[in-house]
């Protein structure tokens, strides 16, 4: 995702969907001059970040996503939007938004920026290994608070809802992207921290080999992921 993104010395980046800081950090010691925004819906994810970020002064702005989805950037004020595996967030099966949230992003990104401006997602695709795994546990036995009431695109969907916000479609890609861990023992606690398993960490473990190859390769383990990845540019 970080070679996608490809972020130059003084370039403003939006990214969507802050998370632990994983992407965050790497950018922003690259803009140099520039800024990198970020916006996440959960605050201690926001707060974890800030905290980290006293110790290596980046050139970060951290800011609050409300649910409206709306962002504080001035129109054509920033060269690159950026999301990874949070896009499909922004619509929930169970309030049946269908693609209407995502739609609304995308001209929210749109919008923001520049004339050319680059807009890279990495996300989990329709019928990819991913979503048949978070299908699984769309329970919140497996994933708590309230499952996982999250549906995802397929490429024609993709590429339709980009033309629809006003954007030309670059490139696009499904790629395996597998977790990668010392022990099949850390493979098992990370399953089950990162979804807040309320079941114990062999049955969440049980749930994802069965759905996901799992497999050792000379001294590490991996389990199989797959994301696509869009870079599209405004028109």
């Amino acid at each position: 995702m970080l070679t996608k993104v490809n972020p130059q010395g003084g370039e403003i980046i939006v990214e969507c969907g802050t998370g632990n800081g994983y992407l965050t950090f790497p950018i922003a010691q690259k803009v140099g001059n520039g800024k990198l925004i970020t916006y996440d819906v959960t605050t201690e994810n926001l707060d974890a970040v800030r905290k980290l970020n006293k110790k290596f002064n980046l050139p970060i702005e951290i800011k609050q996503q409300e649910i409206s989805y709306d962002f504080e950037e001035q129109d054509s004020s920033v060269d690159k939007v950026i999301s990874i595996a949070s896009f499909h967030h922004y619509d929930n099966k169970s309030e049946k938004t269908s693609f209407s949230g995502r739609l609304k992003a995308l001209k929210e990104f749109n919008r923001i920026l520049k004339k050319d401006g680059k807009l890279i997602i990495g996300d989990v695709g329709k019928n990819t290994v991913s979503h048949k795994y978070f299908d699984v546990i769309d329970n919140p036995k497996y994933c708590f608070p309230a499952g996982h009431p999250y549906d995802f695109l397929g490429k024609e969907e993709i590429y339709d809802l980009c033309s629809q916000a006003g954007f030309e479609v670059l490139s696009y890609e499904v790629v395996h992207v597998p977790w990668t861990f010392d022990s099949e023992e850390q493979a098992k606690n990370f399953l089950h921290t990162i979804h807040n398993a309320k079941c114990s960490s062999e049955e969440s473990f049980e749930h994802a080999k069965k759905y996901l190859n799992f497999w050792k390769k000379n001294d590490l383990y991996y389990l199989d992921w797959e994301l696509f990845y869009l870079a599209a540019k405004k028109k």
